[in-house]
């Protein structure tokens, strides 16, 4: 599990996993904001931007 923000603006936070899918790994992304009502769903795009999620759109949590 990796804790990461969305790159927009907004920079919502998003916990990313790298899952075994159809015989590739790839990552998935679900929302960690508990009071929103996607809390631990599957996400495809931010829920505050709009932008499509992919692992090089996203920073890590992690600021240093």
């Amino acid at each position: 599990m990796a804790a990461l923000y969305c790159s927009c603006e907004q920079q919502r936070p998003i916990w990313g996993e790298f899952w075994w899918v159809g015989g590739n790994y790839e990552w998935v992304f679900f929302d960690e904001q508990e009071r929103s009502e996607k809390y631990t769903e599957r996400l495809t795009h931010c829920p505050a931007c709009g932008q499509s999620l992919a692992r090089m759109n996203l920073v890590d949590a992690v600021k240093g």
